[in-house]
Parts: structure tokens; sequence; C-alpha cells
């Protein structure tokens, strides 16, 4: 399956754009703050993580940044704060649990949180039915749009970041006994991430496939006509990773996974000001598991404005 395959399969692109009374910064609004921002759950607690790139003209504000809970990093300032609104946070929890649904982006946005997503045809009315429970409720979403995509890359060129990837491979007479790597292996599919840290010590993925992967244990059908499926995963090198991830508080926006005959790939692609961040983080847990030679670095560069093969091997594959 060729790379520009998966990019047209969730064919709904939508926004919400979610009002909140308290920020993690008091001086976002004042400020027409936009920058990137994460999502993530603490069991079942939600916290929203703002990163605001140093290049971006508040230097004035730096000193006021300690008062308001705001940590420095090499490349950006950062603060984390727990969404206290039980219904943004019931919200947020319930678009997660939509199947066929991923917000691979979020920000902030003056005073608001806005959500980006792709969702599949077959998740729409799920969506419709959640955005009718919540519309009615005063102070929580401000403004939906929702249109038809062509796919996600041609709105990752918009976002008010510039995405970096980076392709790492791993060993198949290593990892080729796990249950969805064997899956990737043998059908040329490709994963891509719906969580960017394990909830309930998992992850889940949607497998976008040419052909029927019912064969395989754990794959829930999304779409038949599509090969589209949601699995679960709870390889120890992910949850390791994400264990340290935690910690340092870095996500990714889209993690894919791939493998040929040889290799396990897998494609992280974030914000440029976090990638090297993230990359250090990779080469530590090699460091850590004790086997410096599993991991290779396949690429690191641009995520946007690139040919496929840039984001994922070339493949092709014949559809059954």
């Amino acid at each position: 399956m060729e790379f520009a395959e998966i990019n047209r399969e969730l064919t709904k692109y939508f926004e919400l754009k979610i009002e909140l009374n308290a920020l993690p910064l008091a001086i976002s609004g004042g400020l027409d703050l936009e920058a990137p921002c994460s999502i993530t759950r603490d069991e079942d607690e939600l916290f929203m993580t703002i990163c605001i790139p140093k290049i971006t003209g508040y230097e004035k504000l730096v000193p006021f940044f300690p008062l308001l809970g705001v940590d420095e990093r090499q490349l950006y300032y950062t603060s984390r704060k727990k969404i206290v609104n039980e219904s943004i946070a019931d919200l947020i929890r319930k678009l997660d649990s939509i199947t066929g649904l991923e917000i691979p982006y979020t920000k902030v946005e003056g005073k608001y949180l806005v959500l980006i997503g792709f969702m599949h045809e077959s998740s729409t009315m799920a969506f419709s039915d959640l955005l009718s429970e919540y519309l009615p409720i005063k102070g929580v979403v401000a403004k939906v749009t929702l249109r038809p995509t062509s796919g996600f890359l041609d709105y990752m060129e918009d976002w008010c970041v510039n995405l970096k990837s980076i392709v790492i491979s791993l060993p198949i007479s290593v990892f080729g006994n796990y249950r969805v790597v064997k899956a990737l292996k043998n059908t040329g599919a490709i994963g891509q991430f719906i969580d960017n840290y394990p909830n309930n010590g998992q992850f889940r993925l949607l497998i976008f496939a040419n052909k029927d992967m019912k064969e395989f244990d754990g794959m829930e059908e999304l779409s038949g006509d599509d090969h589209i499926y949601l699995t679960r995963t709870d390889e120890d090198i992910l949850l390791f990773l994400a264990n340290k991830a935690m910690k340092k508080n870095i996500s990714w926006n889209f993690l894919f996974m791939y493998a040929d005959d040889d290799k396990l790939y897998m494609n992280f692609i974030l914000p440029d000001f976090r990638a090297k961040e993230y990359f250090n983080l990779i080469v530590d847990t090699e460091m850590d598991l004790k086997h410096l030679d599993w991991v290779t670095l396949e690429y690191y560069g641009d995520a946007v404005n690139k040919e496929p093969r840039n984001l994922l091997l070339d493949r092709e594959y014949t559809k059954n």
C-alpha cells in the first residue's frame, strides 16, 4: 500500500473551537496567542500542554512565565494544566471513543482550544450525535467546521508550526513475532496510531490495508470496502518509549508503523521545535535497552512538501 492511499481514507475534516474559561496561560487572550498544544490523559483526568516556540516573539513576557507556571526548554516554553471543566473533559473523552476518528492536532487560539481531526465516513453519525448533545451547553463549543477532505497532508501545511518526520527502523528478526507486526509484514498494510500515550496499557491503531484482514486476531472491522480496521497493541518497546515520553511531557502528532521482510518502520511526525528532543528520547531508549544495533535512523526532515517516499517507504501491493 502507498502512503498516498492512506491520506485519502479519512474523508471528513473537522474543527471544534472550544471555549476555555481558564487557559494554562492567563496572558493568552490578551496576546491573541496561537500555539500548538497537546491533550493527554492521566488515568481519567485530562491535561493540556501548551508549547510556545521561542521564535514567536513573546520575549518581553518571559520574566512573567515562572509566575504563570510556564517552564523553559531549549527551543520552547511549555505549561501543563488539568482541564477542570467537566463538560469539556467529557466531550473530549467521548470524541476520543468514536471509532474511526482521530485528533492529530490541537492548538490554542486566543481564549479557545481548537481540536483538528479527521474521520471515516462511517463515523459521521456518532460525531453528529455527540455534537447535538454538547452544542446546547453554554460555554463549551463555540464553533464547528465539518467538510470533505482529500487528505490530511493538505492541512498540515496550514498548521501554525512546521512539522518534522523521524523515520526509524527496527530488525524484523527481533520484533517480527509481535502480533501487529506480523499483520503488517504479511499484508503490506500500514498502521496509524490513534493514541500518543497508552490507555489502560495499550495503544489503539487504525490499520489501512489493500485486502481483508479479519484472519488476524484482534482486528475490528471499520470498513470492509476500504479495508480499514481498528486494533490494539501493548508491545513492550512501544510502552517503554511512551513511558519515557510521558515523563518528559513529549508527544507526537502522527505515528505510522509498517514493515517489510527485514525491517519494522516507525514514522513519528511532530513539531520541528520538539523533534530533536524526541529523537534524543529514542536514542536514550535504545541505550536503556542495551541494544545499540536495533535502531536505524532512516529519515529526518520536513514532513510536508515531500514525496510520499520521504514519509513512508514507497511500496506497492496488489489489491486483493
